[in-house]
């Protein structure tokens, strides 16, 4: 009685403070989409006007809606993205929520770099590679019925198509749908490699489509994809993440840009402090699989750290694989018996005191930050640079909650 009465508490903190960073979600992701946010709004728009590549698929089509109704592309992406990003997180809470009374899971939640991460750092907010979370959550809830039912796979693998057309970044994940399948077969059968043939379908389906674009993606006329925004009565800082295609990675200054903000170690840094719930999950765990798991999960790993070599967001990056590890790990858990050892004594306050510290004192930020993130101390400052600014930059937009907050501070 004393646990359901547990799970019961958590369950309803959960279920508020998963409303709050929907909240969180719909203010920022409106709010950055109206300023027509070049890296943003700007990966959205992708389409196809100037020719096949990458990350175009739903780009066209909003461009399309936009360009044949009266409907503004940002309504369109914004009503999208958020209806993707409430469906992920509602199925999410639907995975855990018969969890929280394990420490770790609870503790890994309330981290700054898991759920928390739009909050601490709104620029993620809007972001394409909620895409990948959608898709693997989906794949969590539905393994069952993808592993027995034609229409779950072709679904399954429809979903995965138009992803990896819109972001890329999806290939880079697909490992831990090996690892998320082997997790369900040890609990139902004997290894059989005849029971991964959709997974290596969707593999070599990446594959050949990552193959395409690469053959074709020098041939796409970016001015033509750009001059085609205006179309839609979009500006052309809609243009940046375009832009950024259109010239070819130097790698060597990416390589010399990590080491002068600090990447290797920041956030090496932010993936102990994540990873460390996890890791004591896999300790405590009884299945018997622990050891292979653990050279797939490292595997898995390092083949997603690849993409890290031409993007300098790795915070975002970062906070997909921790979220994704999480998946994987609540499946290896799933028959474990609780192990949660709460004496009420002086050590235990002292404990308590650790754990807030460890929420608390840091965030991951999504990039380019050569000092480590301050955790709620940021919001703080945040806050208080958004009211005393005033630069143009700052004020060329109508921003109603500043406004507000200029106000009662009798900033104006």
């Amino acid at each position: 009685m004393q646990i359901n009465n547990k799970i019961l508490n958590r369950n309803n903190f959960i279920i508020f403070f998963f409303l709050f960073l929907i909240l969180n979600y719909l203010f920022f992701n409106y709010r950055i989409l109206a300023r027509e946010n070049g890296y943003i709004l700007g990966d959205w728009v992708f389409n196809y006007s100037g020719g096949f590549g990458n990350r175009g698929f739903f780009g066209h089509i909003f461009y399309s809606l936009s360009l044949y109704s009266s409907i503004s592309i940002v309504n369109i992406i914004f009503l999208f993205s958020s209806i993707i990003y409430i469906t992920s997180i509602y199925w999410f809470y639907s995975i855990i929520k018969n969890r929280l009374n394990n420490n770790l899971i609870f503790i890994f939640t309330l981290l700054p770099s898991t759920f928390l991460f739009n909050f601490f750092d709104p620029l993620t907010v809007g972001r394409k590679e909620i895409l990948v979370l959608f898709f693997f959550t989906f794949y969590y809830l539905n393994i069952d019925k993808i592993d027995f039912f034609l229409k779950y796979k072709i679904i399954t693998l429809i979903a995965f198509i138009t992803i990896i057309l819109t972001h890329e970044i999806i290939f880079f994940f697909i490992p831990y749908l090996f690892i998320l399948k082997f997790l369900y077969k040890e609990n139902v059968s004997r290894f059989k490699f005849s029971d991964y043939l959709f997974e290596f379908l969707i593999l070599f389906t990446g594959v050949l489509i990552i193959f395409v674009i690469l053959k074709t993606n020098h041939l796409r006329d970016y001015e033509v994809l750009c001059n085609s925004l205006l179309n839609i009565n979009l500006t052309k800082n809609s243009c940046w993440a375009i832009n950024d295609f259109a010239g070819d990675i130097n790698f060597r200054f990416i390589y010399h840009y990590f080491l002068e903000k600090n990447y290797f170690k920041n956030y090496f840094l932010y993936f102990i402090l994540t990873t460390a719930p996890l890791i004591l999950l896999i300790i405590q765990s009884q299945n018997k699989y622990k050891k292979k798991f653990i050279l797939l999960s490292i595997l898995s790993l390092f083949f997603s750290f690849s993409f890290f070599l031409q993007v300098n967001d790795w915070g975002r990056y970062l906070n997909i694989i921790f979220l994704i590890q999480f998946l994987t790990i609540l499946l290896f858990t799933k028959n474990d018996e609780i192990v949660n050892i709460n004496k009420y004594n002086i050590f235990y306050l002292i404990k308590l005191l650790i754990i807030f510290f460890y929420l608390v004192s840091w965030h991951m930020p999504h990039c380019c930050n050569p000092k480590l993130g301050k955790g709620y101390i940021s919001i703080y400052d945040r806050i208080l640079m958004r009211i005393k600014d005033n630069s143009i930059e700052s004020t060329k937009y109508r921003d109603l909650p500043r406004m507000y907050l200029r106000k009662l501070f009798k900033i104006d």
